[in-house]
């Protein structure tokens, strides 16, 4: 009797459920969404993509230990045709070649713009004479020597050999110094407002530690010092339009693979930084193509690469720069290289440039949208947190428990996505399968999508719609994969 009047009970509340819209079972989850219109996003801009380590124009051989042992000069036409590489490879900003990357040649620089803009793309150049009349100025002002005038003057008349030249329209900026310590902040920080005044149109290109560097490399003197210290004083003393710093995540050798557990943390910091100081600094990386030291492996996959560009990209980040494009010698004295660079020694494409330019393909075919979008935030799928990245962002300002309609992200293994808003307040997210690309794990991650009822994701340079279904839509990522998703 029991059963039956539960029975009974079931069907009227099941068909008064029914009448009432499915409010009463579910609290409406069980009725779909209809969704508006298809959102239409145009954009030209192109997402910048460096490079560290370019073509020199001469081919050199190197021992073991990294001397010279002999070099050939390279023809025009050979030269040239590496730089078509380079933009075949979807850079989009050369750095010159190893030995004349920090002490360029001026016969090399202006051969380098010169194909730089034939093919389409922008340079970063190394002038020593430069940056050492720039090193020198506070000390010159300060010392009543030179007034501040004439410093940029000077500094004016150095760069009248690029400025006059008929290629100037490629090049983007000077390389002035990579990996400071907190001791050459104020120097940096006075030259680079007399290069500023004497060059607005180009860059003083400076690149930072990363968050792993010890406290003594960040200080430069026998007191350690924090990272949040070092970066508290860049953004203090530096003012420039954006930060760069590079971290390179990919640990292994042979069949071994690991991860860097504050890969995603540096990203975090510096996005903290940026968003307390309230300027709107881009923020560039370096992402790591090769294998160097005791522990980076090299790329094994599209999936190596992918993976560390599209956790950048759910920080909003900016420029992408890849350590390195061509291989810098076997030693620098205090590094062993690999030679499995995109080019190698011989000049010859690797797998990894191959890698490198499908990747790059794939961030471009993004920007008709992600450029139309304000980085906001992050939610995190913390299901295993394998990489201990996800550890290191406990309490960090910027990891969000909800967004406007994504509530919630889930994965069969660890995923993440970061959150933007258009100039209407309108949200995507950029969502990543954020699992070693060296164990090849694949993902299925379900977004809890509030009030709409379709979603546009864009994976691999294609354009998809798809319903939202109960209030979820199911991403299938592959290794190293992420996705554009924009919900109407």
């Amino acid at each position: 009797m029991r059963k039956k009047l539960s029975g009974l009970g079931m069907a009227l509340m099941l068909a008064l459920s029914v009448a009432m819209g499915g409010s009463m079972l579910g609290c409406g989850n069980e009725t779909d969404v209809k969704p508006g219109e298809e959102p239409v996003y145009t954009s030209d801009e192109k997402f910048d993509v460096g490079m560290w380590v370019g073509i020199s124009d001469r081919h050199v051989v190197y021992d073991d230990f990294g001397k010279e042992v002999s070099s050939r000069k390279l023809s025009d036409a050979e030269f040239l045709e590496k730089y078509r590489e380079i933009a075949d490879a979807g850079i989009t900003i050369a750095f010159p070649g190893y030995d004349v990357m920090i002490d360029g040649r001026a016969s090399y620089n202006l051969k380098a713009l010169k194909a730089a803009k034939e093919v389409g793309i922008k340079h970063i150049l190394g002038d020593s004479t430069i940056r050492d009349y720039l090193w020198q100025t506070k000390a010159l002002v300060e010392g009543k020597i030179a007034t501040r005038e004439q410093c940029v003057e000077h500094v004016k008349s150095l760069l009248k050999m690029y400025t006059d030249s008929e290629y100037y329209d490629a090049l983007y900026g000077f390389m002035m110094k990579d990996e400071p310590d907190m001791t050459l902040f104020d120097t940096m920080a006075f030259a680079q407002s007399i290069f500023n005044e004497a060059a607005p149109d180009l860059m003083f290109y400076g690149n930072l530690f990363p968050v792993i560097a010890t406290g003594y490399q960040l200080s430069g003197t026998s007191t350690s010092v924090s990272y949040n210290a070092y970066l508290n004083s860049w953004f203090d003393k530096v003012g420039n339009n954006y930060v760069s710093y590079d971290h390179y995540p990919l640990y292994g050798s042979l069949d071994e693979t690991s991860f860097e557990a504050s890969f995603l943390y540096n990203m975090d910091l510096m996005r903290e930084k940026i968003r307390e100081e309230g300027k709107n600094r881009k923020l560039w990386t370096f992402l790591q193509s090769m294998s160097f030291g005791g522990k980076n492996r090299e790329l094994r996959s599209k999936a190596d690469a992918s993976m560390q560009a599209y956790s950048f990209l759910a920080y909003g980040g900016d420029c992408i720069q890849w350590f390195c494009y061509s291989c810098p010698p076997p030693s620098d004295g205090s590094t062993a290289f690999g030679n499995n660079a995109p080019i190698n020694r011989d000049l010859e494409k690797t797998a990894a440039y191959t890698y490198i330019q499908q990747t790059n393909a794939d961030v471009q075919a993004l920007m008709p949208y992600y450029k139309n979008f304000t980085w906001k935030g992050v939610m995190l799928g913390n299901i295993n947190d394998t990489e201990d990245n996800f550890s290191y962002l406990e309490g960090s300002p910027n990891v969000l428990e909800s967004g406007k309609t994504l509530t919630g992200i889930t994965g069969e293994e660890d995923c993440f996505a970061g959150l933007f808003e258009d100039k209407d307040g309108n949200e995507g997210y950029m969502v990543v399968n954020f699992t070693d690309p060296g164990k090849n794990l694949s993902n299925k991650v379900t977004l809890t999508i509030k009030d709409k009822g379709a979603v546009v994701v864009v994976k691999n340079g294609v354009k998809t719609t798809e319903r939202v279904k109960k209030g979820k839509v199911t991403l299938n990522l592959a290794c190293g994969e992420g996705a554009f998703v924009i919900p109407y």
